[in-house]
């Protein structure tokens, strides 16, 4: 084998980089594909938790958080199946549209209590800013009844002049709601939050579910005054009875913040996530075999070379040992001779006599047409090595140049 063959192709520590490298952003792709659910801004304008707009409920799940209850978000389907499920849990429905969805929730829960807060306007979301409305408008009564139809079809759903004040166990709290108020109406209700017959905070009769039909008292809008966020502070103490104890979960799910079960997100958890540094080790191992490896394996040396390029290097071998490489100046005279014949067009049958008459002939008329042109060298003159070598050069010099003149 040839010294060419033995020299590596990149260095040790080139070839390090290289597979740490390749191995890393491997990795990286596949974790951040699968936590990329997780890691997505979640805060876009909409009624839901998440949400820091007009509408949202950001606000509230922040002060709630803020008196001491143990608030989080979920987007996790089963919540709403679960029969036992520790703490208060609210839910905040977009539209009429969500009244399958709230059909469908298990609202006994081992007897803790479910906040349903009815919508009450709906907007669009702002282009340059998805995290805001960029304008807004007032739901009919009609796009709300569906979802109080499906929890109790005797209540009312109506919309009265402002309210200045409710009552709170016979303790009256100011309100600054905007506009026409939602107000509920039923014999099933138990008052919570009321003024009179219009109930804004009612439990149904024989339940542990309570529906607030004004939204603007839960709501980053409503809550942003005074008034609003202490009449909300004293119907969620009504709410959560300490019996009950102090978890808040606010529901997400309904707007579509599902957490599905992801393969590649179950492959970077316990317990799975030992296999999965395992797999990674392994393919950095195979990375590094396959740089210390590169190319197709080398054949072993045979004990006897065979082959023409053995035969030739053998040969070579035997001249230089015997230093008689000079000797081969005559021989390559003539294989470039006979080249030379036929490549003017002549027939290589010729003799060495008619050879050399025919190239001496072209010779004199090159020389004539140009006489910087390149002179034939005399193989006599070679003694050594080196003389051979630069004969070999300077004859196809003159070989190449009297080939082409005659073409």
């Amino acid at each position: 084998m040839s010294a060419r063959a033995d020299t590596p192709i990149l260095s040790m520590r080139t070839a390090i980089i290289a597979v740490v490298v390749g191995v890393v952003s491997f990795a990286s792709v596949i974790i951040l594909s699968a936590f990329a659910p997780d890691l997505e801004n979640r805060d876009r304008a909409g009624l839901h938790a998440y949400s820091t707009s007009a509408l949202g409920y950001n606000l509230a799940f922040n002060l709630l958080q803020q008196v001491g209850y143990e608030t989080s978000i979920s987007r996790n389907p089963a919540e709403l199946q679960t029969r036992v499920t520790n703490g208060l849990l609210i839910l905040t429905p977009a539209s009429g549209y969500d009244a399958d969805e709230l059909e469908d929730v298990q609202y006994y829960r081992g007897g803790y209590p479910t906040l349903i807060v009815l919508p009450k306007r709906t907007g669009y979301a702002d282009r340059t800013n998805p995290r805001h409305y960029e304008q807004t408008s007032l739901y009919s009564i009609g796009r709300v009844e569906p979802l109080v139809d499906v929890l109790n079809s005797s209540i009312e759903l109506t919309r009265v002049e402002r309210l200045n004040s409710a009552m709170i166990n016979g303790r009256s709290h100011a309100l600054d709601l905007t506009g026409d108020v939602q107000v509920m109406r039923s014999n099933a209700l138990l008052p919570i939050l009321s003024n009179g017959d219009d109930v804004l905070l009612g439990r149904l009769a024989g339940e542990n579910t309570y529906i607030l039909s004004e939204p603007e008292l839960f709501n980053t809008h409503g809550l942003s005054k005074l008034e609003n966020a202490r009449a909300m502070e004293a119907f969620m103490t009504e709410i959560m009875h300490p019996k009950f104890g102090n978890r808040i979960v606010f529901d997400t799910t309904l707007h579509g913040f599902e957490r599905n079960r992801n393969l590649l997100r179950l492959l970077f958890q316990p317990p799975i996530l030992g296999a999965t540094i395992f797999a990674f080790a392994t393919a950095l191992l195979l990375g590094w075999s396959a740089f210390l490896r590169f190319g197709r394996p080398t054949r072993p040396e045979q004990a006897v070379a065979t082959g023409r390029q053995s035969l030739i290097e053998s040969t070579a071998g035997l001249f230089r040992q015997t230093e008689k490489e000079a000797s081969l100046a005559g021989d390559y005279e003539d294989l470039a001779r006979r080249q030379a014949i036929s490549a003017i067009g002549y027939r290589e049958e010729l003799s060495k006599d008619q050879m050399e008459e025919v190239l001496h002939q072209r010779d004199i008329r090159l020389q004539a047409a140009e006489p910087d042109a390149p002179k034939r060298p005399d193989a006599s003159t070679v003694g050594s090595p080196a003389q051979l070598v630069q004969f070999a050069k300077e004859f196809h010099a003159w070989k190449r140049k009297l080939t082409d003149e005659c073409e």
